[in-house]
């Protein structure tokens, strides 16, 4: 994380940036020590400052109240539109998320600035697939429906372009992208390519993000008169040359050693 950060601030420099992840950051316990890996990863997510995080398989895993008391702690951007949980609680995280990036700071606020909506979607079969007792807990409507929603009420405010985070498996993801109507980007979360790929379904563009912890994507757009292009390219191999951050070093290093106690004392 030490070298996303720095690579994602030399971004930042420059450019204006979001930073997303599509779901699944939570990793599923294998060991006695796993515990110890979420509070110094979350709290990396923090340093990042991350725009968005969808919830996905391993999160609901992770439990729900584990779940929000993160999202308190360390300002984790959840967004999550279709898992709903039965007990009155809303789903897991926001439904949607709205960003304003670009464009200019004056007196009377910013102005020129790009509106972005963005929204999270997983495929039913994933979440039930998790636990029997998972449909006495939440409800997961179809994608497409959420979207739907989600895409008319990013729009009437004033979103002029829309992100699907959509934890749905590549051919899904192509087929969601082609018969949603209104969104502009879909990156799929349930890899099926080893490294980046980008595709256009009719007028939607659809990436699949490669392989966790070796690629890394990044999702170029620019506005030119008349249209726009956009662009994916796996920048793994920058990512990995970048300069450590300094604090994220050092997280590393506390959980590293943390890491190594535990495992003595066992």
């Amino acid at each position: 994380m030490a070298r996303w950060a720095s690579f994602i601030d030399s971004k930042r420099a420059g450019n204006p940036v979001l930073l997303l992840d599509t779901g699944d950051f939570c990793r599923e316990k294998k060991s006695a020590t796993d515990d110890l890996e979420y509070p110094y990863f979350f709290e990396g997510m923090k340093l990042m400052r991350y725009d968005a995080a969808g919830v996905a398989v391993n999160e609901i895993r992770f439990g729900r109240t584990q779940l929000m008391k993160a999202a308190a702690d360390y300002g984790l951007p959840l967004v999550s539109t279709n898992i709903i949980d039965r007990r009155g609680e809303g789903t897991a995280g926001a439904k949607w998320i709205i960003k304003e990036i670009g464009g200019r700071k004056t007196v009377f606020g910013r102005r020129g600035a790009l509106r972005v909506g963005i929204f999270s979607v997983v495929l039913p079969g994933f979440i039930h697939a998790i636990d029997p007792l998972i449909p006495k807990y939440y409800t997961v409507p179809d994608p497409k429906s959420a979207a739907l929603e989600a895409v008319a009420e990013l729009r009437a405010q004033g979103c002029g372009l829309i992100v699907a985070l959509s934890f749905q498996g590549w051919d899904n993801s192509l087929e969601f992208a082609r018969s949603t109507p209104g969104v502009d980007i879909v990156i799929n979360g349930k890899r099926s390519h080893e490294g980046t790929h980008g595709e256009w379904a009719d007028s939607t563009f659809v990436v699949d993000t490669g392989v966790g912890r070796v690629s890394f994507t990044e999702i170029e757009i620019a506005f030119r008169e008349g249209g726009r292009s956009i662009r994916a390219a796996d920048v793994g191999g920058a990512v990995r040359a970048a300069k450590e951050r300094a604090d994220l070093a050092d997280l590393e290093k506390r959980y590293q050693k943390e890491l190594e106690d535990r495992k003595k004392g066992l």
